[in-house]
């Protein structure tokens, strides 16, 4: 048995000493050329209103819908009544497929 854990840990020692060499700062192998990428476009809170408003009242689903929408910082917050649950599911995905939007909280309700 004491034979057995002299050549098991040689082994254990080659490994680790093989595994920590790969372990190398990569930023030093960067090349000069390599530029940030550019930041995403940034929608103003008017523009995501606007489209999601446009959804909204152009869906042919929602018509009779009493939805009010305000967006502060790119958060949307929907307010109002419609029909049935099928219908604040939609608005959801309707707000939520605008670009720029990254947050819906939903309070609309069913009359």
């Amino acid at each position: 048995m004491f034979n057995c854990c002299k050549l098991t840990m040689p082994a254990i020692l080659f490994m680790s000493v093989f595994v920590l060499t790969g372990c190398e700062n990569y930023a030093e192998r960067t090349h000069e050329s390599w530029v940030e990428a550019p930041k995403g476009i940034d929608y103003d809170d008017s523009t995501i209103y606007a489209r999601i408003a446009y959804a909204v009242n152009t869906d042919p689903d929602l018509q009779g819908s009493d939805v009010e929408i305000k967006v502060d910082d790119g958060k949307v917050l929907l307010t109002g009544t419609v029909a049935n649950n099928h219908h604040i599911t939609r608005i959801n995905m309707l707000s939520w497929m605008v670009d720029g939007v990254k947050d819906v909280d939903n309070q609309v309700t069913v009359r």
